[in-house]
C-alpha cells in the first residue's frame, strides 16, 4: 500500500527511477550504431578452425577454445590500417586494407610462417624504431605436440606495397619458450626504450591448487610471467628481481599497461583465470613492481579473462575492467556452474586467495589508492563467456563506451556436461589422455551456443545501456580476440573480431555527426628515437573546466593490439587546448582551433610535467583525518565465531547472524570522561575500555561480562535504569544459532555500582527472547524513568517469519514489564526490523518510533496518548539497513537518512519487477523454504541454482533430471508441486539509499542519495555539524552469489538545502563492514569511533 502523503522531489525521483529501471536495460532497436560486415563482404577469409582430435582436445590443453588474437597497424605505410590474425591450429595471416572495408590476404608474400607452436596473442610494435611495424606473437611451445617459441617478425622492407618480414626473436633475446598468452611493450623504467612484459598461463587447471604462500617467490619457466628489460635492443630477463609473480599458478589471460596512480610511471593489471589472484602491479620507479591487489582491490573476477583500462569519468584516473563468464540470459545462467559453495569459497580464502566472484569486475579508481568494484551498478557484470573488453568512445559524445567479444564453442561449465564427465571412468580417461574417437564424438554433441558480441554506450554516472541490438546484420558467433581502428579514415573507430570456426567480423561504425558529438580530435604522435610511436604518452584535451584523458598503448582486451592514432571526442564541448605528456614526463601544449588533425613530434628539452596538477584527489587529501585507535590504546577487534548460517538455511540471500558488534559510549565511572563498551560474538568476551586522563583507553576487567561469552551481542546502550545517577548497561542478544526457546536469546541488564563495575541482574527484563537488531531507550510514558524497546531482526531458523519487537516499561525500580500488547500490538509481528529510532517526529513533545524493515517500508509509529499508531513514513519496500534521523535541511523538523542495499546489486528491484521471496513449506516436510526471485528481462527466476534448490526441495530434482530443462522452465513450472499463491510473498521494489525530507507534519518527500552513495549499503552516519555527515557503508553478510558489498571507503555527505553531495574521506580509507559511527569526547575534542563487523575498530580524529 502506497502512502499518498509521499510526494517525491521531481528532480531526484526522475534520476532515481532512471538508475533503478534503466541501468543497462536492453533498448528497443534504434538507429544502428554499427554495421556487421562478414568475411565474405570484406575479403577477410581467415578462419581459425579448431579440429578436435584424440591427440589434441580440451582435455589435453584446457585453453583449446580460447581463440586467436588480432593485430592492427598500417603495416605497409599507405595510410590505411591493416589486420593480422593469429591462428591456433591454422596459419597466422595478414590482410592489407584496400579501402572501403575491402582487404587482401598477402601472407604468402610477407615471409611470415608459423612453426609447430600454438599461436595466441599478437603485439604490434616497432621493435627497432625504423618506422615499419613489427609483430611479436605469443605462443604455446614445449607442450605436448606444440614445439617452438615466441616469434618476432621484424619488417625488413615494403616491396610493391607489401611488408616483408624476417623472424628475429633470438637476435633480440625474445625467443621465449613457454605457455604464452600475450606480450605488452612499454617503457617501465623510463629510459627511453620499450621493455616487455610476457603474460603466460599455466596448463594444469586446479591441479596447482594449494596454499598460496607456498607459491610466492617461486618461478616456473613455462607458466610464469616474465619481465624483459630492453638493454640496447637486446632483452634481459629481470623477472626474479622485479617483484612480479612468476609461479605455476599464474593463469594469465589478460594484461594492460596504464599509469593508474598518475605518477608518470606505467603500471600493470593482470587478469588470472581460476583460483589465482589478479595482479595490480604498481611501478615502484626503481625497476621493480609491487603487487597491491589485496591492499587496493576489495574483490575481483574469479575467472578473469581479457582486461582493459580507461578513464570513464574524466577525473584522470583510469578504471580497470576484467571479464568473466556470468551468463546474462536465464536459460544459460541456470544451466551453468557459476559461484562456488560457501565452504569452498571460505576454504580458498583461508588458503590465502583474494575475494573473487564469477562475474565481470569494473574497478572504479578512486584516486586515493582504493578501487570500488561497480560492475553491477554499471550494468555490465553479466555478459556471458566474454573475452575482450575494449573501452572507446563509439559515438564520440565524450564518454567511453564498451565493446565485449563473446562466445565459446564448448561450454565446459554446463551443469549437464559436468555431471557427464564426473563419472570416475571418464575422469581417468581424460586425465590419462586415452579418449577414443567415439568418446570425442559424444563431446561434440554437447550443445553449442553462439552469442552476440556486446555493445554498451555509457549513458550517465558510470552506467551503460546495452545497445547490442543496434547493429545492422547482427550475428552470433564465437568471438575471442578483438581490436579497434579507423579502417575507413572517417574519424571514428571500427572493430574487428577473430572468430572460431568462422571468418572474422568487422563492425563498421555508423556514427553520424550531431550536436552531441560534433567535436573529435585525431592526434598522431611521433616519439623519441627509442620509442618512435610514443608508447606510454598521456593526452589531455581541455574544454573549459572539463578535461578528457587518453593513453597511448597498443595492447588491450584479449590477445590483441592496435597501433592507432589517438582519437579524443569532447561531445558538445569545444576543445581549447591539447596537452601531450610524453613517456619521459616532458610535455607539449597546443591550442585547438578549427583543425581536428594534430601531428605532434617529441622534442628534447621540453619542460617536465608536474603530475600533481592532475592528481587533484591526492592534492586535496591532506591528513585532515587521522586514525588514532592504536595510539589511544584501543586494540579491540570484533571476531565472528566460525558458524556458517547458509548451511542451515542455504536459500537465504544473506546471514542474519553477523549483525554485531554491539557498542556504546558513555561515562561509566563518573570521571567526566567517556568510556566504550564493545559487545562480542558467541564464544568471545565483551570488553569495556575506560578513558584515562591522557586520552588513552585501558581495558577494564569485568567478571560479569566475561561470564556471558556464550551470548551473541547485537546492540547495546548506556542508560540509568534505576535513577541512581550511574549509567547501567543494556545489551541486546541475537544471532541465528539459538532458537527462541534458548535463554541465550534474552537481552541482559548490568547494573553499575558507580565506579564502573557491573553486575548482571536476573530477570529484570522479564522473559523476553528475540534475535534483536537494536535496542532503544526513552521515557515513553513520561513518568521520569527510562523505558526500553527491543526490535526483532528475524526468527532464528525461520528467515521470512515476522519477528516480534517488544516495549518494556520501567516499573520505577530498574525492572521492566512487557507492555507491547497494550501500547503497540502491531509490534508482535512487526517484521524483520533492521534499524529503528525513537524520537519526536511530529513536534508534539512526545516520543514516536521509526522502524525500517527488510521486505517492507519505513514505518512510523506516532504517539497518540501513550499508545503508538502505525503509518508508512516511506512505503518503498527495500532491504533497509540503517536509519539516521536529524534535521538534514535546516528547516526545524526531523528528516531521515535511510540506508538500503544501494544500486550496486546483482538483483535489480523496481515496482514493476520487484525482488521477491516466497516463504512456505513447499514440500510438506515441516520446514518452510525461502525462494528468492528476481527478474531478468520479463522473466522471474529463482536466485538459487538447481543444485541448491533440489537439496531443500527434492521434488525439483525428481522433475528436472537435466539442468537444461530446469533452465528453460518458468518459476511456476519449477515449483509446480506447490501453489505459490498460498505462500507468504514478500517484495523489495527499490534498493537505493535514500534521503527523506519532512515537508510538513506527516508529509514526506523521498529522493535517492547521490550516485556515488549507491555503490554499497549505507550502514552508519554521524553528524559533523555544519550540514556535514561522516558516512560508513558496506555489508559482508551476503551469500556467494550476491557477494560482499565492499565498494565504499568512508566519506563526507554534505547537505546544503536539497542538494546532497558525497566526497571521499580526506586522508583515510575506511574499509570493512561498518556497523556504527559513535562520536566520543577525548580530551575535550570530538573523535569518532568506527565499529566494524569481524574487524578492528577505528578511532578518527580531525
Amino acid at each position: 500500500m502506497r502512502n499518498d502523503n509521499i510526494r517525491p522531489l521531481k528532480k531526484y525521483w526522475g534520476l532515481f527511477f532512471f538508475l533503478i529501471l534503466f541501468s543497462c536495460k536492453k533498448e528497443e532497436k534504434t538507429e544502428a550504431k554499427f554495421t556487421l560486415l562478414t568475411g565474405d563482404q570484406t575479403g577477410l577469409d581467415f578462419d581459425n578452425k579448431l579440429d578436435l582430435t584424440t591427440q589434441m582436445n580440451i582435455f589435453k590443453y584446457m585453453y583449446f577454445y580460447n581463440g586467436g588474437g588480432v593485430g592492427i597497424a598500417d603495416f605497409n605505410n599507405d595510410g590505411k590500417k591493416d589486420i593480422f590474425f593469429t591462428g591456433n591450429m591454422v596459419e597466422n595471416e595478414m590482410f592489407l586494407n584496400e579501402g572501403d572495408f575491402k582487404f587482401k590476404d598477402v601472407t604468402n608474400k610477407t615471409g611470415i610462417k608459423k612453426d609447430a607452436a600454438w599461436s595466441n596473442g599478437v603485439s604490434v610494435v616497432d621493435i627497432n624504431n625504423d618506422g615499419m611495424m613489427d609483430l611479436y606473437i605469443s605462443q604455446v611451445g614445449s607442450f605436448d605436440m606444440f614445439k617452438g617459441h615466441n616469434q618476432l617478425y621484424v619488417c625488413k622492407s615494403i616491396e610493391n606495397g607489401i611488408p616483408v618480414y624476417e623472424e628475429q626473436s633470438a637476435k633480440y633475446g625474445l625467443d621465449l619458450v613457454g605457455y604464452g598468452t600475450q606480450a605488452v611493450f612499454f617503457d617501465y623504467d623510463l629510459d627511453g626504450d620499450l621493455d616487455m612484459y610476457q603474460l603466460n598461463h599455466s596448463t594444469h587447471n586446479n591441479g596447482t591448487f594449494g596454499q598460496r604462500s607456498s607459491f610466492l617467490g617461486t618461478f616456473h619457466e613455462q607458466s610464469g610471467d616474465k619481465l624483459m628489460r630492453n638493454d640496447n635492443n637486446h632483452f634481459t630477463n629481470v623477472t626474479k628481481t622485479s617483484g612480479i609473480h612468476s609461479s605455476v599458478i599464474g593463469y594469465g589471460l589478460g594484461v594492460v599497461a596504464s599509469d593508474v596512480n598518475l605518477d608518470g610511471y606505467p603500471d600493470l593489471y593482470i587478469g588470472n583465470d581460476f583460483h589465482e589472484n589478479d595482479y595490480l602491479y604498481i611501478n615502484q620507479k626503481n625497476g621493480t613492481f609491487k603487487d597491491v591487489t589485496e591492499e587496493q582491490l576489495m574483490h575481483t573476477s574469479r575467472f578473469s579473462m581479457g582486461v582493459d583500462a580507461a578513464d570513464l569519468n574524466n577525473d584522470g584516473f583510469n578504471e580497470i575492467i576484467s571479464l568473466d563468464m556470468l551468463p546474462e540470459r536465464p536459460d544459460i545462467l541456470k544451466r551453468s556452474e557459476n559461484d562456488e559453495d560457501i565452504s569452498l569459497f571460505k576454504f580458498k580464502l583461508d588458503y590465502g586467495y583474494n575475494y573473487q566472484y564469477s562475474r565481470n569486475a569494473l574497478q572504479l579508481n578512486n584516486g586515493n589508492g582504493s578501487y570500488s568494484e561497480i560492475a553491477m551498478y554499471s550494468g555490465i557484470h553479466a555478459t556471458d563467456w566474454s573475452w575482450s573488453p575494449l573501452f572507446f568512445d563509439m559515438d564520440q559524445d565524450g564518454k567511453q563506451d564498451l565493446f565485449i567479444s563473446n562466445g565459446i564453442p564448448k561450454r565446459m561449465n554446463d551443469l549437464d556436461y559436468i555431471n557427464f564427465v564426473s563419472d570416475q571412468d571418464w575422469q581417468w580417461k581424460t586425465s590419462h589422455n586415452v579418449l577414443s574417437q567415439q568418446e570425442l564424438d559424444l563431446i561434440a554433441k554437447i550443445p553449442e551456443l553462439k552469442l552476440e558480441n556486446k555493445i554498451y554506450l555509457q549513458s550517465n554516472a558510470l552506467q551503460f545501456l546495452d545497445k547490442s541490438n543496434a547493429v545492422n546484420n547482427v550475428l552470433p558467433s564465437y568471438s575471442s580476440g578483438a581490436a579497434y581502428a579507423d579502417f575507413d579514415n572517417d574519424g571514428d573507430l571500427d572493430v574487428v573480431v577473430n572468430n572460431i570456426n568462422e571468418k572474422p567480423f568487422i563492425y563498421k561504425n555508423e556514427k553520424k555527426k550531431t550536436p552531441q558529438n560534433a567535436a573529435a580530435l585525431r592526434i598522431q604522435l611521433k616519439g623519441p628515437a627509442g620509442n618512435i610511436n610514443a608508447i606510454g604518452s598521456r593526452l589531455i584535451v581541455k574544454a573549459g573546466s572539463t578535461q578528457f584523458f587518453a593513453e597511448q598503448y597498443a595492447v588491450r582486451g584479449f590477445q590483441s593490439s592496435s597501433q592507432e592514432d589517438v582519437i579524443i571526442a569532447t561531445g558538445q564541448l569545444k576543445a581549447d587546448s591539447l596537452w601531450v605528456i610524453w613517456p619521459d614526463q616532458s610535455y607539449t601544449v597546443t591550442s585547438v582551433g578549427k583543425d581536428s588533425l594534430f601531428k605532434l613530434a617529441y622534442q628534447s628539452g621540453l619542460p617536465k610535467f608536474d603530475y600533481s596538477r592532475l592528481n587533484k584527489t591526492n592534492e586535496s587529501a591532506q591528513k585532515v583525518w587521522t586514525e588514532v585507535a592504536a595510539t589511544a590504546g584501543l586494540n579491540y577487534r570484533h571476531k565472528e565465531n566460525p558458524y556458517i548460517e547458509f548451511h542451515r538455511e542455504p536459500l537465504v540471500p544473506f546471514s542474519c547472524g553477523e549483525d554485531g558488534p554491539a557498542a556504546c559510549v558513555g561515562d561509566v565511572n563518573g570521571d567526566q570522561r567517556e568510556d566504550i563498551f564493545f559487545g562480542a560474538s558467541k564464544t568471545f568476551k565483551p570488553e569495556l575500555y575506560l578513558q584515562q586522563a591522557n586520552g588513552r583507553f585501558v581495558k577494564s576487567p569485568q567478571k560479569a561480562l566475561d561470564a556471558d561469552s556464550t551470548y551473541e551481542d547485537t546492540d547495546a546502550l548506556w542508560v540509568d535504569v534505576n535513577k541512581d545517577g550511574h549509567l547501567d548497561l543494556v545489551v541486546a542478544s541475537g544471532g541465528n544459532e539459538y532458537s527462541l526457546k534458548n535463554d541465550y536469546m534474552r537481552p541482559r541488564l548490568y547494573l553499575n555500582d558507580g565506579k564502573g563495575n557491573f553486575s548482571k541482574t536476573a530477570d529484570a527484563l522479564g522473559q523476553v527472547k528475540l534475535n534483536a537488531s537494536t535496542v532503544k531507550t526513552g521515557d515513553l510514558n513520561k513518568d521520569g524513568h527510562a523505558d526500553l524497546i527491543f526490535f526483532g531482526r528475524s526468527v532464528p531458523y525461520q528467515y521470512g517469519a515476522f519477528a516480534s519487537s517488544y516495549i518494556l516499561i520501567n516499573k520505577g525500580n530498574g525492572t521492566f514489564e512487557d507492555k507491547t500488547n497494550e501500547l503497540a500490538p502491531e509490534f508482535k509481528d512487526l517484521g524483520l526490523v533492521t534499524a529503528a529510532e525513537v524520537t519526536d517526529m511530529d513536534g508534539d513533545n512526545d516520543l514516536d518510533i521509526v522502524a525500517a524493515c527488510e521486505w517492507d517500508g519505513i514505518k512510523l509509529f506516532t504517539n497518540e496518548g501513550g499508545k503508538w499508531k502505525s503509518s508508512m513514513l516511506y512505503s518503498g519496500h527495500g532491504w533497509w539497513s540503517s536509519l539516521i534521523i536529524s534535521d538534514l535541511d535546516g528547516d526545524g523538523d526531523p528528516d531521515v537518512l535511510a540506508g538500503n542495499q544501494g544500486l550496486n546489486t546483482r538483483m535489480k528491484a523496481s515496482p514493476e519487477k520487484p525482488v521477491r521471496m516466497y516463504y512456505a513449506d513447499m514440500d510438506n516436510n515441516g520446514t518452510k523454504e525461502q525462494i528468492v526471485t528476481y527478474y531478468i528481462g520479463d522473466r522471474e527466476i529463482p536466485l538459487a541454482n538447481k543444485t541448491e534448490l533440489e537439496k531443500k526441495l527434492p521434488p525439483v530434482k525428481k522433475k528436472f533430471l537435466k539442468a537444461s530443462d530446469f533452465a528453460k522452465a518458468d518459476l511456476k513450472d519449477i515449483l509446480s508441486f506447490y501453489d505459490l499463491k498460498k505462500a507468504q510473498k514478500m517484495e523489495a521494489d527499490q534498493f537505493a539509499n535514500m534521503v527523506i525530507y519532512q515537508q510538513a507534519k506527516g508529509q514526506y518527500s523521498a529522493s535517492a542519495l547521490p550516485s556515488n552513495m549507491q555503490y554499497a549499503p549505507l550502514t552508519a552516519a554521524a553528524s559533523l555539524g555544519k550540514n556535514e555527515w561522516l558516512i560508513g557503508m558496506n555489508k559482508y553478510n551476503s551469500n556467494v552469489q550476491i557477494g560482499r558489498y565492499d565498494a565504499d571507503f568512508g566519506g563526507i555527505l554534505t547537505i546544503t538545502g536539497k542538494e546532497p553531495k558525497y566526497q571521499h574521506l580526506p586522508g583515510l580509507l575506511l574499509k570493512g563492514a561498518i556497523k556504527k559511527i559513535l562520536p566520543i569526547q577525548v580530551n575535550g575534542k570530538t573523535q569518532y569511533l568506527i565499529v566494524k563487523n569481524n574487524d578492528s575498530c577505528a578511532l578518527l580524529a580531525r
